[in-house]
């Protein structure tokens, strides 16, 4: 009837034209006066006579409504219809994004090291969907997967937990919510097969990450996920939406938002069952920016190689999983050439939306493969730390590098004696020697004319007890005790005794990975700490160059170039008879290292193991720090040969046996 009654309003008055909400407003107005006639039929021929005052009562009330229902009216018609025809049309056209694909990763050579590769996926629009338990069970067995897993996804997703599907209808009407990603063409063909079946269930291309080399480099280009609804609410002032997927770790988060690109969208007219009837408008996404970096992805593959040949052999001898990281910088730039973490993931598990029970085997596994000990492990440095404790001697004059110093095989220092690697005395020695034989007495003297204050100076002009700067997340600043410090951890002063053991790396000093590797490279070329920096410059989808990305010096450590140079030398004799790593010469390539050991648990836990090492000597090219994390054995025998290895393949040499005797 409300059809029939709405047909016969006066057209004169423009119900026609009228949006649903003021037609049904209007056939209410009719109903009324309609009853209030019959009603007033209905008095007149029972002839019952009203008193006075309940006649006037009668007419006012009727008087009041009539008034209400005409300003209501002209409210809907006049003042607001124009809003309410808004809406009415806001429910006809639905916008539909769609995201842009990611910008590149590419290496200093321009390989291609992430990107973005088309992949069909499953979504669902709430809105089109009138029975959802019977599409989901016919969608979850057309695509093979379990109905509960479906549902878990839709329900619950981007943060957000709905109690149930009308919920969701109410609040993301249109979506669209992606219930499956990576979809193989069978289940495509399947899927489009049965699509008159299954109203508001479609099948889409989006562009999803790739990382080609898999679980290369993990660590430093990170991965991407779906927003969360903490990130949304962050992000979404500089255009983000509650469906981006987003950088979640390494450069995918730190450069996101040249990454990201622009979504485009289209603009379509769908009928009352939500129904796509035509495309009004059509706006392209515009793809990410790319990355340009100085990464160097053969050396990173070499690096890799080595450390996990290395560490999948010391583990057969151990019978326990290791883990270790490693760092290669240009010692002229500071840029990262290679970085690498063990045990590593592969980030591509992420990039279709992981599974529970992959992110559980990540998470719960003891070797912490999510996370960057390039960047945040931080351990006492072993012998590594003696080439500062040289450049700074040497800077503040307490001794010269010819001088000789008798090792005994102990030193007593301030009440307290410290006794050599094996309780081995080397006899006289200078400071070549010192440094190739990685002589601990002769460096606990060194660290007794220092001091704390002069040792502490010299430790954070080269980068310790700071973040280097690099554009990682997760970075970690280390730790150089001072006696404030020693009070909160342990209750106990600095003692003048531990200059002596903080000037052989051991004691409560910590350092990373990255510090390490640009402490030596700040050796390499003579003194300029630069800030490590990975990527270079930042490209449009066009190839225009729109960032250049220009090499940070932090400073200028205050020891003379010819003193870096007698440190240098005697870094170069550490492969050679007599050194610390003797065995690992590379034919062709003379290069500079320093062997360390770390004891752990007091003694009584495996040893952690360094090398740090630059090539070629007389004009470094590259600086390199290896750690390894708790393998026991010895920095010449455990984390040399990887550093070795890597720098014999990267000048194109024949790497050395892996095998060196001494530190």
């Amino acid at each position: 009837m409300e059809h029939d009654v709405a047909g016969r309003l006066p057209r004169r008055l423009g119900y026609a034209a009228l949006p649903p909400l003021a037609v049904e407003r209007a056939v209410r107005h009719h109903r009324v006066r309609h009853s209030l006639e019959r009603l007033d039929v209905a008095a007149e021929s029972e002839r019952q006579p009203l008193s006075g005052r309940r006649l006037w009562a009668f007419v006012a009330a009727l008087a009041l409504i009539v008034a209400a229902l005409a300003a209501r009216l002209v409210d809907v018609q006049l003042l607001h219809g124009a809003q309410f025809e808004a809406a009415a049309r806001a429910n006809q056209i639905r916008q539909i994004e769609i995201a842009a694909p990611r910008g590149l990763i590419l290496d200093r050579r321009g390989a291609v090291i992430a990107r973005s590769r088309p992949s069909f996926v499953l979504a669902v629009i709430p809105s089109e969907v009138a029975k959802p338990e019977r599409t989901i069970a016919k969608v979850a067995a057309l695509i093979g997967h379990p109905s509960s897993e479906l549902w878990r996804r839709l329900l619950h997703h981007r943060g957000i937990n709905y109690k149930s599907f009308e919920e969701l209808q109410v609040y993301e009407p249109y979506g669209p919510v992606i219930l499956a990603r990576a979809l193989h063409p069978a289940q495509v063909a399947r899927l489009v097969e049965a699509s008159e079946d299954l109203p508001g269930i479609d099948v889409e291309v989006q562009a999803v990450r790739d990382y080609p080399y898999g679980s290369a480099g993990s660590h430093l280009l990170g991965h991407v996920g779906q927003i969360t609804e903490e990130e949304y609410q962050s992000l979404k002032h500089f255009g983000y939406t509650p469906n981006d997927v987003v950088g979640k770790d390494g450069l995918e988060t730190i450069y996101d938002r040249w990454l990201r690109g622009t979504p485009g969208g289209k603009r379509v007219v769908v009928d009352a069952q939500g129904n796509v009837v035509r495309n009004i408008g059509y706006a392209d996404p515009k793809p990410g920016d790319s990355l340009v970096t100085s990464l160097d992805w053969r050396l990173q593959t070499y690096l890799e190689t080595g450390m996990r040949r290395e560490l999948q052999r010391q583990s057969k001898l151990t019978g326990r999983s290791l883990a270790g990281a490693a760092v290669a910088i240009d010692p002229n730039t500071g840029g990262v050439l290679a970085l690498v973490s063990m045990p590593n993931y592969n980030p591509n598990d992420f990039s279709d939306g992981i599974s529970q029970r992959n992110y559980t085997r990540y998470v719960t596994d003891p070797r912490r493969p999510l996370y960057d000990r390039a960047i945040a492990a931080a351990t006492a440095t072993g012998s590594t730390f003696k080439p500062l404790v040289a450049a700074a001697a040497l800077a503040e004059h307490v001794i010269s590098a010819d001088a000789h110093f008798y090792d005994g095989g102990s030193y007593y220092c301030h009440g307290a004696r410290f006794h050599g690697f094996e309780n081995e005395a080397l006899g006289s020695i200078n400071m070549y020697q010192a440094i190739a034989a990685s002589d601990d007495v002769y460096f606990y003297h060194l660290g007794d004319l220092l001091g704390h204050a002069r040792l502490r100076d010299y430790a954070l002009q080269f980068g310790l007890d700071a973040k280097s700067g690099i554009d990682l997340p997760g970075e970690y600043e280390g730790n150089w005790p001072t006696n404030a410090w020693m009070m909160k951890v342990y209750g106990l002063p600095l003692e003048p005794s531990d200059a002596c053991i903080l000037a052989i790396g051991q004691g409560a000093m910590e350092a990373t990975p990255i510090q390490m590797a640009n402490a030596v490279a700040a050796i390499a070329n003579g003194g300029t700490l630069w800030r490590p920096h990975i990527v270079t410059s930042i490209r449009n989808w066009q190839g225009k160059t729109v960032k250049v990305i220009a090499p940070a010096a932090i400073r200028r450590i205050t020891v003379p170039p010819q003193e870096f140079a007698v440190v240098r030398k005697g870094m170069s004799l550490v492969t050679g008879a007599g050194g610390t790593a003797f065995g690992l010469t590379i034919p062709g390539l003379p290069y500079g290292g320093k062997t360390g050991t770390v004891e752990t648990d007091g003694g009584h836990g495996p040893n952690t193991t360094w090398f740090e090492a630059f090539a070629p000597v007389d004009h470094p090219k590259i600086a390199i720090a290896v750690y390894m994390e708790r393998t026991g054995g010895y920095g010449a025998t455990i984390a040399a040969p990887v550093a070795a290895y890597a720098l014999a393949k990267y000048f194109g040499k024949k790497p050395p046996a892996l095998a060196a005797s001494g530190e």
